[in-house]
């Protein structure tokens, strides 16, 4: 047989028109085909598809929404952790069996005229639900009905080609799995309805201790706000909700300010107008200045509304993520396991979270193009949130797909908040946990001079032996080296010493001992390093800790690496020296010149820019460890 590889596309298109049935009707979809292809849409995960559920209930008025698993029975082993049929049982109204019928066709809602809350597009039932299993099956009740009713959505049944609809609904008894969580729960399923995938085969997770898990985590961040009074339980365990921001005081995870919780740092609600440019025709979202603005009779307005915007800071230690091999074991690790999937701008549609968008406008195009200058979120993404929220008369401005699973937002929303100033609060946030571990880094670690002699000393003396070029103090400066010798020694008499003679002895044998010193001092306005002779005619070099060369280089390499210190303070003594010993004074006092004037200057605003690109373009973070060093990875 000729496989199609081999036809040409008119002969493709003949062997797969000799298929049809005669009179053909051409439908506009034709459905087992495009219920398969239907089957592939983009949920990215069970619970995404299972929101469209959990929203479906929210819309029909639920307090009581429980997501119930049935699992497989073994005669010799018990029962099974993996899940077999998936229930979501809620206690809204109920539909009337021809409803039941048309919601699970697509475009089967009830909300295209009202699109005020959750629901507006009517694909939620019959697209999550394929899209997780082959058979879905709707049990509804009405209040003022006595009998439960019962409709089929199977794939299996669909004939591949000719006109298909939605079987009629029949009377039916609820599964048996269903029937026993109700009893045991004491739920009265007097109106309400059920959806059941059975055996579900494109679950994220068969094991029901994961799935409940999985759906656990998701509900809790994505309905957040709708939660209150809500009874929303998987698998009898209640929902709790999270606030990504860690914002919320009756939220999970949430720490008082006080006590080192997270800081609110901007909390704005932007009144906007989305109109019809009359002369383009091009949509433009723009801020409303005015109340007198506000002309519902104007044919070019598309919609009014508010954009609200929080940005949170975290402080350190807030979000923490577990070492290597550790476990998670405390709140700041729990945090962590949030800010994973919410590392960005988190888009909030009626109360209902629909995506966290990790990507801003970056491009130079962009920038020229007023959308804003804003970070590259990486590493220290985890440690701010920020939240867009708005009604869905704004959908149009923020490209909300049928599937309420990704937003993309119009570039004028990009302006309007570069306008706003938005993307300027959002750097300086994201710069500013870098900054602050800085800043507890070297309150905490300070380079000091050594009692004894380092390793770069020895190794600095040990070159001068081998080489048998000892370091000469140069004629110019021998005067002045031998009067600060000899104060030097006076000061010491009856202190350390009990002669000056015996000071003397004392310093010539520690400049034996120890030719070269490693020391330190602060001054924001001096050189990165400063080279001196002592007294005792020793090569100092002293380290400034105000210099950026300290932050960025040296302090890092004493928190790290003692073997990379080491190496730097050799270089350092190896520069220190070459300057010292120059013998033509001329000479010398041009290095020193390039030294304060040149080098250090130029170093300076160098390592400052440096510590800045790496922050916003890299998400630099040194201490990451375990699992937030593989995330960013």
């Amino acid at each position: 047989m000729m496989t199609d590889r081999l036809l040409t596309e008119v002969e493709r298109q003949k062997k797969y028109l000799d298929r049809l049935p005669k009179n053909f009707d051409f439908p506009l979809f034709n459905a087992r085909q495009a219920l398969e292809s239907q089957r592939r849409n983009g949920y990215r995960n069970t619970a995404a598809a299972a929101r469209e559920l959990v929203d479906n209930a929210l819309e029909a008025g639920a307090r009581k929404i429980h997501v119930i698993f049935d699992q497989d029975n073994d005669e010799k082993y018990g029962r099974s952790e993996s899940v077999t049929t998936v229930a979501f049982v809620d206690d809204g109204s109920g539909m009337l069996p021809e409803m039941a019928r048309y919601a699970l066709s697509w475009g089967g809602g009830t909300h295209f005229d009202d699109p005020s809350f959750i629901g507006k597009f009517g694909f939620g039932l019959p697209n999550s639900s394929i899209n997780q299993t082959r058979r879905v099956e709707v049990y509804t009740k009405t209040a003022s009905s006595k009998k439960v009713m019962k409709a089929v959505l199977d794939v299996n049944d669909v004939p591949m080609h000719g006109m298909q609809s939605v079987p009629e609904p029949i009377e039916a008894r609820l599964p048996n799995f269903v029937e026993k969580y109700l009893k045991a729960g004491s739920f009265e399923f007097d109106h309400g309805t059920i959806v059941v995938w059975v055996q579900p085969d494109r679950l994220t997770y068969k094991s029901a201790g994961r799935l409940k898990e999985h759906l656990l985590d998701d509900f809790g961040v994505t309905y957040r706000y709708l939660l209150d009074g809500v009874e929303l339980k998987v698998d009898g365990v209640q929902v709790e909700k999270v606030h990504p921001l860690f914002l919320d005081p009756t939220a999970r995870l949430y720490l008082k300010e006080e006590d080192g919780g997270a800081i609110l740092r901007c909390d704005r609600s932007i009144p906007v107008k989305f109109i019809q440019d009359p002369r383009s025709g091009v949509p433009r979202l723009q801020k409303l200045e005015d109340a007198e603005e506000i002309d519902k009779d104007d044919k070019n307005i598309v919609a009014f509304g508010a954009i609200g915007i929080r940005i949170a800071r975290f402080p350190v230690g807030f979000v923490e993520f577990p070492k290597r091999g550790q476990k998670v074991e405390s709140d700041a690790h729990r945090r962590a396991e949030v800010r994973k999937t919410r590392a960005g701008m988190s888009f909030v549609r009626a109360g209902r979270e629909i995506e966290t968008v990790v990507t801003f406008p970056k491009s130079s195009r962009d920038q020229s193009a007023g959308l804003g200058t804003w970070p590259l979120l990486q590493g220290y993404a985890y440690h701010l949130g920020i939240e867009v929220k708005f009604t869905p008369e704004l959908d149009d401005v923020f490209g909300i797909t049928n599937d309420k699973q990704s937003v993309r937002p119009v570039e004028d929303f990009w302006r309007l908040l570069a306008k706003e100033e938005i993307d300027r609060i959002v750097r300086e946030e994201y710069r500013w946990q870098p900054k602050e571990r800085d800043r507890i880094r070297k309150a905490e670690i300070k380079a000091e001079r050594s009692p004894e002699a380092t390793p770069a000393e020895r190794a600095a003396a040990t070159a001068d032996a081998i080489q048998g070029r000892t370091p000469r103090i140069p004629e110019y400066e021998r005067p002045e080296v031998r009067a600060e010798f000899e104060a030097e020694a006076k000061r010491q008499a009856g202190v350390t010493a009990k002669s000056i003679a015996e000071a003397e002895a004392a310093l010539q044998a520690e400049a034996k001992r120890r030719p070269y010193l490693i020391d330190f001092f602060d001054d924001p306005a001096a050189a990165f390093f400063v080279p001196e002779w002592t007294p005792a005619g020793q090569v100092l070099v002293k380290v400034n800790r105000q210099h950026p060369f300290y932050e960025m280089l040296y302090l890092e390499a004493v928190r790290r690496s003692p073997k990379v210190k080491h190496a730097v303070d050799v270089v350092l003594l190896t520069l220190g020296k070459a300057e010292l010993t120059i013998d033509n004074e001329t000479t010398r006092s041009w290095y020193q010149e390039q030294r304060e004037n040149v080098w250090s200057p130029f170093l300076k605003t160098t390592m400052k820019n440096l510590s800045e690109s790496l922050v916003e373009e890299q998400g630099d973070e040194p201490e990451m460890e375990g699992e937030e060093a593989q995330v960013r990875a």
